[in-house]
């Protein structure tokens, strides 16, 4: 994926640069606000994931949203929809519940995409919400894993088809029982962060937010970071042959080591990244004029 709009990803990543040690936005001490929404303060906010309606991330998501006074309206799978990236229901029926007794969290028996899609059309019918939040993600999403990504997926089909500023937001995660992820730190950076209204971004865009693994003591992720996607993947899928029709999945991790400076990097070296993706996959100028010629030729 390009990023074609040099002007746009400075302007989202001027709105998030938040001192972590601190906690102190970056533009205290200046006369300057945060570029950000025209009215900050409480939002009418859509919450969905791709790891399901109860899934830990996702709970501490809408706890903390809540609490600092927004209307979140929790709208997720039933069930772990995760590596689903943008898909939907074309036909068939859903089932919609409320399963833990609150009429603000649906469960729907759909993708991330989805579910989104159902909150959008159905749920919130009648005016359509200020923002939506796919996430926190039980794990990151980073590199070229965003396109496999529902949490993603869900972000990108509320901000390219529908118009709606969308921040996608993953916890990174561990094996280890002893590093335990970092859901309500997440949460709590989500909401300084929307102190300052949604972040403005063409239409069309998502932020990507993505929080380390806290590891070696470290009680607060190193700093903040505006990253470019890396080419890289932990994707390594592999396949167990059973019989002659059946195969077992065997998913591992891949060893592709990510670009220094990417957002696969810096994650990994404990920092909280920014990484604004395009919704709109046409390619470049100059890619695009090799394959005008070649359209041409054989005209």
């Amino acid at each position: 994926m390009r990023f074609t709009r040099p002007l746009i990803v400075t302007v989202a990543a001027a709105a998030v640069l938040l001192t972590a040690a601190s906690g102190a936005s970056a533009f205290e001490g200046s006369s300057a606000a945060p570029p950000s929404g025209d009215t900050p303060g409480p939002l009418r906010i859509l919450l969905t994931n791709d790891d399901g309606w109860d899934a830990p991330g996702i709970t501490a998501t809408y706890r903390a949203l809540t609490a600092a006074g927004h209307d979140v309206t929790m709208v997720a799978p039933a069930q772990n929809q995760s590596g689903k990236s943008a898909a939907i229901d074309f036909q068939g029926k859903l089932t919609v519940t409320h399963p833990s007794g609150d009429p603000k969290v649906y469960s729907v028996t759909s993708t991330p995409a989805g579910s989104a899609m159902f909150g959008i059309n159905e749920v919130f019918k009648d005016a359509k919400p200020d923002l939506v939040v796919s996430g926190t993600n039980v794990g990151s999403n980073v590199g070229f894993d965003t396109n496999y990504s529902g949490t993603v997926g869900a972000a990108v089909v509320a901000s390219g088809a529908f118009g709606i500023p969308a921040i996608a937001i993953s916890t990174d995660t561990s094996r280890d029982p002893e590093l335990v992820p970092a859901y309500d730190q997440t949460a709590a950076l989500l909401v300084r962060i929307l102190d300052g209204g949604v972040p403005r971004t063409s239409p069309g865009t998502v932020l990507n937010i993505n929080y380390p693994l806290l590891k070696d003591g470290a009680t607060a992720p190193k700093g903040m970071k505006y990253t470019p996607m890396s080419s890289a993947s932990a994707a390594d899928i592999r396949y167990s042959r059973i019989d002659d029709t059946t195969y077992e999945i065997k998913p591992g991790r891949a060893a592709t080591p990510p670009a220094v400076g990417t957002d696969f990097a810096e994650l990994d070296a404990g920092f909280v990244t920014f990484t604004l993706l395009d919704a709109d996959r046409t390619a470049d100028r100059a890619d695009a004029a090799t394959i005008t010629g070649l359209v041409r030729s054989l005209s």
